[in-house]
Order: structure tokens, then C-alpha cells, then sequence
């Protein structure tokens, strides 16, 4: 199972350098066979980005398309996750260097609290070389 982060989402929504390799990862996270993950914090986050760029109507459009894909789950953000989200973010986080956000440990911790998932996948290279999970950096 792959987790994708905010970034494959927002890559491939604007057609940025890496949009195919973010829309190669949603297609292999949206089959039965991989299965993928989002948190809350990956619809707050892309829906407002594309809210700022391209207004309203086209953020809810994305967020019922995130929503739509069969294989590609939103799993609740619980106290379990929110505490891992702290202590990641807390291990990770080195000012200047490795800036990981609430978001962003939130989509770690998320990643890493489910069993299923082997994967944390997107182009923020804060998420290199961490040591719970394996890192796809696009």
C-alpha cells in the first residue's frame, strides 16, 4: 500500500515536471493489487492550494476526485496517529534543514501506523531517509 502525500496530488492536478510520475503513482496506488492511502490533512492541503490558483468550484471538483478513485483510501486522523505525527515531527524536524510540517508528519505518521502500507510517496525531500518506512521521492 502507498501513501501519497499532498505533493503527487498537487503535481499532477497542475501538470507540474513530475506529473507523470505523480499520476504513474495514483494509478498504481488506485488498483487492488497496491492500494493507497491519504489522511485529512492531504484534502485541507490540496484543497486549498488549488482553492488559491484556480478558486472554489475547482477545489471541491478535486477533492471529489480524490475521493472518487476505488482504491484510495482517506483514513481518519485519530489520537494514536496524532501522537506519532508529534514524535516524528519532533525526530525529524531541524530548522533550516529538514523544515517537516504538522501536515507532513501527519502524512508520515499516517503511513507508518498502518500495517498495509510499505510506501510514503511524494517529491518533498523532507520525507528522505527516514527510518520507519520507505520513502518513493518523485
Amino acid at each position: 500500500m502507498i501513501f501519497l502525500d499532498s505533493w503527487v496530488w498537487l503535481e499532477y492536478v497542475f501538470s507540474g515536471d513530475k506529473e507523470q510520475a505523480a499520476e504513474s503513482a495514483i494509478q498504481r496506488a488506485n488498483t487492488a493489487m497496491e492500494g493507497g492511502l491519504i489522511a485529512p490533512t492531504t484534502i485541507v492541503e490540496v484543497s486549498y492550494r488549488v482553492r488559491v490558483v484556480e478558486g472554489e468550484r475547482t477545489a471541491r471538483e478535486t477533492v471529489r476526485a480524490i475521493h472518487d478513485y476505488e482504491y484510495i483510501e482517506s483514513v481518519p486522523l485519530v489520537d494514536d496517529i496524532a501522537e506519532r505525527a508529534a514524535e516524528l515531527r519532533f525526530k525529524y524536524y531541524v530548522p533550516g534543514e529538514r523544515e517537516l510540517s504538522y501536515a507532513d508528519a501527519i502524512h508520515l505518521a499516517t503511513a507508518v501506523e498502518h500495517e498495509e502500507c510499505d510506501t510514503l510517496c511524494s517529491g518533498d525531500p523532507d520525507f528522505e531517509n527516514v527510518d520507519e518506512i520507505g520513502t518513493t521521492i518523485l
